[in-house]
């Protein structure tokens, strides 16, 4: 995680480098000290404060954020779909960036945006020639937009960690990356085992890492067998571990073993995963 001096950040914000001291100072950012004494922000907080504050970033290539000059200022929802359909993945990525900056959540912004976008594009490939590739190079475009948004974050090295991906044979790639970033987002470490994934290697990560919660995606449809089997392993982890069932067909896996949460938005996977990280506080677990 990149440190910034308080001059670095002052320059990127437009303040003098003596009012950013003073809100280091007064508590407002939280710094750390060097061996010499100096102040250091790390970025994770710099945007903290950015968010909270509502402060405009004036110079963003100072904060390694050059994409936000290629969106449009107050440019809505559509401007974010125009820029996946042109494959302008720069500004879709500067797009999503400033909104989390804005202050929107990356559950709004998985919910809202880039799910209505992608399901406008997902129903083109249907009527036009060039829906695949379009709707193909938008989800690329996701996929950077979100991984670049995840680098603002600093989860703890004792943070509860969680771990989760799609079923075997199940091919889509952004509702579990999705999930990894909204866990992210609100504190956990995350680990995405992505598309495809067969239970017996997700059971294998479960004894690896030992997860605080594992996240299941199902997009694609799951044969009686496929879902039951699911079901029995999730009902089988260890007690302490939240599991967590989604996608278009996760409510398949919940029928098969009722006792897994079924979360049928990111908002609901983070309110989840807010509640097993403030668990694992209490506890003095990760």
């Amino acid at each position: 995680m990149r440190m910034l001096s308080p001059r670095e950040l002052a320059d990127a914000l437009g303040v003098s480098e003596s009012s950013l001291k003073r809100w280091v100072d007064a508590g407002r950012i939280r710094a750390a000290r060097t061996e010499g004494g100096h102040r250091r922000i790390r970025l994770s907080e710099a945007v903290r404060f950015i968010r909270d504050s509502g402060t405009p970033i004036v110079r963003p290539e100072l904060l390694d954020m050059p994409e936000l000059a290629a969106a449009e200022r107050e440019a809505g929802d559509d401007a974010f779909l125009r820029y996946l359909v042109e494959g302008d993945a720069r500004a879709a990525r500067g797009w999503v960036l400033g909104a989390y900056l804005g202050g929107a959540s990356v559950a709004e912004l998985c919910d809202g945006p880039i799910r209505d976008a992608m399901h406008t594009l997902g129903e083109r490939w249907r009527h036009e020639a060039d829906g695949v590739f379009v709707e193909h190079r938008a989800t690329d475009a996701c996929l950077q937009a979100l991984a670049h948004l995840r680098g603002t974050f600093d989860p703890q090295p004792g943070a509860p960690l969680a771990l989760g991906g799609t079923p075997e044979d199940d091919p889509y790639l952004l509702p579990s990356f999705m999930a990894a970033i909204v866990v992210a987002s609100v504190g956990m470490r995350a680990v995405n085992l992505g598309p495809d994934t067969p239970v017996q290697a997700m059971d294998q990560a479960v004894a690896h890492h030992h997860p605080r919660l594992v996240w299941i995606s199902a997009s694609a449809a799951l044969s009686p067998a496929q879902a039951g089997a699911i079901g029995a392993w999730l009902g089988a982890l260890p007690r302490d571990v939240v599991a967590v069932v989604g996608g278009h067909h996760g409510a398949a896996i919940v029928e098969a073993n009722p006792q897994v949460r079924h979360g049928d938005t990111m908002a609901e996977l983070a309110a989840i995963a807010t509640e097993v990280v403030a668990a694992a506080a209490r506890d003095g677990l990760s």
